[in-house]
């Protein structure tokens, strides 16, 4: 038998990958913080007898009793799990067959304004605290680090399929994540803010040049759009407009890709 502990922040993907195992037969605990008063002993009592439930059947948790090395730093706590129950549970962890991961986003803007959109119960200095810690702890523990899109099994509406071009020029498919609409938003965001960062046109005279600063125009007024604060582009003609929003289109379904 076996058990799957899966640890991360808030809006990394935890509870859609636990949901998934629990389709295969898992049994799915979602693990909350200690209740208050809960004593150090009762609390390793409560989770030894959790861990050992695994060597007679599959579980899965969403979230885990490692969150103790977490979140008791960032809310300034008493942890209930010291080095030696740790040290207890990690054997313990080893004889029923275990796998620990670690649900991450690498792109921390991103991570970030998820958190804010959903109104998660963190302020930055704590977010970006924690995404260390969870780091920290996956790195001394053995936790392997995943996203979403290592999970491309978990339902047909979370995946498109893209083409890929291997080594040996034929064509395969591989299944990939469809981003949200607010994902996508910010990643054209992101990728909008990397084509402004240089120059866009190699200058070649005043013509050129007054080019360059009307797709810039036009890249900031999209941002805006982005962002709720639109930017009036009256001043082009309408073959400009839709110059600039073809190049806007290309741009967009390149990040899509």
């Amino acid at each position: 038998m076996a058990l799957i502990l899966l640890e991360g922040l808030d809006r990394t993907g935890k509870s859609s990958v636990a949901e998934y195992y629990a389709t295969k037969g898992y049994e799915l605990i979602h693990q909350s913080a200690p209740p208050k008063g809960m004593t150090a002993d009762l609390f390793l009592e409560e989770m030894v007898q959790l861990v050992s439930s695994a060597s007679n059947k599959d579980v899965i948790l969403d979230r885990s009793y490692w969150g103790e090395t977490i979140w008791p730093v960032i809310y300034n706590r008493e942890s209930l799990l010291q080095d030696e129950s740790l040290e207890i549970l990690k054997e313990l962890e080893d004889s029923v067959g275990t796998t620990k991961i670690l649900m991450h986003d690498p792109n921390v803007e991103a991570h970030w304004k998820r958190c804010v959109d959903n109104k998660e119960p963190l302020t930055k200095v704590q977010f970006i605290k924690a995404r260390s810690l969870y780091n920290t702890m996956a790195d001394k523990y053995g936790f392997v680090k995943k996203t979403l899109k290592d999970f491309p099994e978990l339902a047909p509406s979370l995946v498109i399929e893209a083409k890929v071009t291997s080594t040996d020029s034929t064509e395969t498919i591989v299944p990939q994540l469809k981003l949200t609409k607010e994902q996508l938003k910010l990643e054209t965001a992101n990728a909008i803010n990397e084509v402004l960062s240089k120059r866009i046109i190699k200058s070649k005279g005043p013509i050129f040049d007054q080019l360059e600063n009307n797709i810039r125009v036009y890249l900031n007024t999209e941002l805006g759009k982005i962002f709720g604060t639109k930017t009036e582009i009256d001043k082009f003609s309408d073959k400009e407009v839709e110059l600039l929003k073809f190049f806007c289109k290309q741009l967009e379904q390149k990040v899509s890709k």
